[in-house]
């Protein structure tokens, strides 16, 4: 309990520096940067503070963008370099760019952009704003050094450490715009990794299993991986979702940390007994599940925490992705059973492996 309320504190006083809408302001590029071209749909409504922002209210509809986000030449990862005033690209990440898309437009970049490899898609979590989300997209991109553009499917979550309850309802609306773009991207030959945070993760797995229930197997086949970070999914229910839900090209990934704090809250707030995201990989019953279900679970603790609630680990795992592929391992996670990942995300240890190839070479 004391450790929950310090994260009440943590949180509070994190959110009264919070970045607001004025750091999405368009400003121009500069030389010596690196862009990043992100291709949003959103079901939030338009802001008006500032040209291409998004509020927390929910809409009836999807609209879509693309967005150029600048990475100063001096960042360090996994970190967000946020504006104090206005967006300085030398300094700050940036919005150089920012352009609305048809719903056709969008498809048609997110095919162009990521050709012959999956259009890598990020959910993000509770408590987010768009911004937030934009930037953390933006700087997993950049650190992971991938190509392509990367598409934010960004949900109405109200960014508020208040917020839990509206935050679920805003997920539970949002299932089936997220299944209509992960369609609209099949239909389109855009083949989908899809990175799901925290709430976002609930998210993603309700939308697979709707996909599962109305037999849309086309949309499901283009789905190469799907990555649950952190997710803050009571475990009796995940093992109920995914018995109805298809199985994937891939083993679903979990990422998790059993000194997850804010997932030790959320369970509080929810009553509920365990959360996926807070795993034991050395729990038998942990290798049953994966066994079960089909599941890889990376145990990520010992990667360092920006917050201090241990439930943003997975934004440094972008970091030490380049590493993890120039020694070969193209596909880190491939087959089912359970990894260990040390302070740098290097495989240090599998205590179980249940099928496939744990590390493909």
């Amino acid at each position: 309990m004391r450790q929950i309320l310090a994260l009440f504190l943590l949180v509070l006083l994190a959110a009264c520096a919070r970045p607001g809408s004025q750091v999405l302001a368009l400003v121009k590029p500069q030389t010596g940067t690196r862009t990043v071209s992100i291709l949003v749909a959103t079901n939030r409504t338009p802001g008006h503070e500032v040209e291409g922002a998004f509020t927390s209210g929910r809409s009836e509809r999807l609209r879509y963008a693309e967005v150029i986000v600048s990475i100063p030449p001096h960042h360090k990862p996994p970190q967000i370099e946020w504006p104090n005033g206005k967006p300085d690209p030398a300094n700050t990440f940036a919005v150089v760019g920012n352009r609305s898309l048809t719903r056709d437009e969008f498809v048609i970049l997110a095919r162009r952009n990521n050709r012959d490899k999956p259009a890598g898609v990020f959910v993000h979590g509770y408590n987010y704003s768009y911004q937030e989300a934009l930037f953390r997209l933006a700087q997993m991109s950049s650190d992971a050094a991938l190509d392509g553009a990367p598409i934010l499917f960004d949900w109405p979550s109200q960014a508020s450490l208040t917020g839990y309850i509206a935050d679920r309802d805003a997920a539970a609306f949002s299932r089936d715009d997220f299944a209509s773009v992960l369609s609209d991207l099949a239909r389109g030959g855009v083949r989908t990794d899809i990175l799901a945070h925290s709430m976002g993760a609930w998210l993603a797995v309700e939308t697979i299993r709707q996909l599962s229930l109305t037999k849309q197997n086309d949309t499901l086949s283009r789905i190469d991986e799907l990555i649950l970070a952190a997710p803050d999914i009571d475990i009796d229910l995940l093992g109920r979702q995914l018995a109805m839900t298809d199985r994937l090209r891939r083993p679903i990934v979990i990422l998790a940390a059993k000194d997850d704090l804010a997932l030790a809250l959320s369970r509080r707030l929810a009553g509920s007994a365990a959360t996926a995201g807070a795993l034991d990989i050395n729990d038998p019953r942990t290798r049953q599940l994966a066994a079960r279900d089909n599941l890889m679970i990376i145990d990520i603790s010992s990667l360092p925490s920006m917050s201090g609630s241990n439930h943003d680990r997975f934004a440094a795992l972008a970091a030490v992705y380049p590493q993890l592929r120039s020694q070969g391992r193209t596909n880190p996670v491939a087959g089912t059973g359970a990894l260990v990942l040390n302070g740098v995300g290097a495989v240090v240890s599998a205590p179980f492996k249940l099928g496939g190839a744990a590390l493909s070479q």
